[in-house]
């Protein structure tokens, strides 16, 4: 078994060509989606400048937009036009949020205004219930803020705080989960090829048993797509200094319950499969289908179908991107796992199965 490891590793050393590419060109695509020009959004308010500069930043958080005051009319007309995704109009006591079809942000621009609204709304009902001391509650508010009573921290069993939307640790995980699932299938791929020439057949009549067989060819496919998101992951951790929610190593162990889902859905594919190039077709169909219908492409907030949003559970994808981006307790983090462990154990159980009968006759 280790021999037949061993000499896996030995080609990929011969001719690493592929599998240098694939690791550059997941690099430079979350590079270059990370860094990109900032989308603008139009800002109309109605509210004075002190408190429309405040909004303005508590809206800085989402670093990857631009922000821009216009009025009413104006803002409503760049949204209308397409040169904005998103306007917001701030009002007294509310706020209004218009954005186009295609923005996926827009759960996390009204979570940043109800907080922006709910500190306003707050301060406005106490100067109501105390207009005769108008000045003291305003300047309690303004001492607040500067030094406030209780400095509240938030921990759980995986962060030391909560997990913020981070669009380029988004996109790495995305197209890394997408970009291993052909990695995983070019180790696989070995399996189908050996049994074509015969070379399977005269590994098995050897000292060799099948299983020794399986398991080196399997532990060869996972180690090699193991060993690139480790190295991807390191380039920006070490290198861009992108900040894994805080816990990189604790994301290079999570990784490992989606690879292993991702090798036993290469080994079923190539049960059903005759040919390689029957094998390289599948694939590609697979982890493009599974790609869009996870999340890798778009947010699954943003799709609107209750069928395709349906068929998203049967996407492996999906359950990577859930513990890779994370869950606030163990409990959220246990089910998408346990998924990915129980479809790994059925198709692996499935496809080995075929590979035997087809062996047999």
């Amino acid at each position: 078994m280790i021999t037949i490891f061993k000499t896996k590793c030995l080609l990929l050393l011969r001719n690493p060509i592929n599998y240098i590419i694939s690791t550059v060109v997941i690099c430079l695509f979350v590079y270059l989606m990370g860094h990109q020009q900032k989308e603008p959004i139009a800002i109309a308010s109605l509210l004075n400048e002190q408190e429309t500069a405040q909004a303005l930043q508590a809206l800085q958080k989402i670093s990857y937009y631009d922000y821009s005051v216009h009025t009413e009319q104006k803002a409503q007309e760049l949204v209308e036009a397409g040169e904005v995704k998103a306007a917001i109009f701030l009002f007294d006591e509310q706020f209004r949020l218009v954005v186009a079809n295609d923005f996926m942000d827009s759960a996390l621009l009204q979570k940043e205004l109800n907080i922006v609204y709910h500190d306003r709304l707050q301060q406005t009902a106490l100067l109501q219930a105390f207009p005769a001391q108008q000045a003291q509650v305003k300047e309690i508010f303004t001492q607040a803020q500067i030094t406030p009573a209780f400095h509240i921290q938030y921990q759980n069993s995986k962060w030391e705080e909560a997990p913020i939307y981070n669009r380029q640790l988004s996109t790495l995980f995305s197209f890394s989960l997408f970009m291993v699932i052909y990695t995983t299938a070019s180790g696989v791929s070995y399996i189908l090829a050996e049994r074509n020439m015969g070379v399977w057949n005269r590994l098995i009549v050897s000292s060799i048993s099948k299983w020794q067989a399986y398991t080196a060819n399997l532990a060869y496919a996972f180690c090699i797509s193991y060993v690139q998101l480790v190295f991807i992951f390191s380039i920006f951790r070490y290198v861009a200094d992108v900040d894994f929610y805080g816990s990189f190593t604790f994301t290079l162990i999570l990784i490992i319950p989606y690879l292993l889902c991702v090798v036993a859905l290469t080994i079923f594919i190539a049960s059903i499969t005759n040919t390689i190039s029957q094998f390289n077709t599948m694939i590609m169909l697979i982890a493009i289908s599974f790609a869009m219908l996870g999340g890798a492409y778009w947010l699954l907030e943003a799709v609107s179908s209750p069928f395709i949003y349906l068929l998203s559970y049967i996407s492996p994808i999906r359950y990577g991107l859930e513990i890779l981006k994370g869950g606030s307790t163990w409990n959220e983090l246990l089910q998408p796992i346990s998924i990915l462990l129980f479809m790994a154990v059925v198709l692996m159980g499935i496809g080995i199965n075929i590979m035997e009968k087809k062996a047999d006759t």
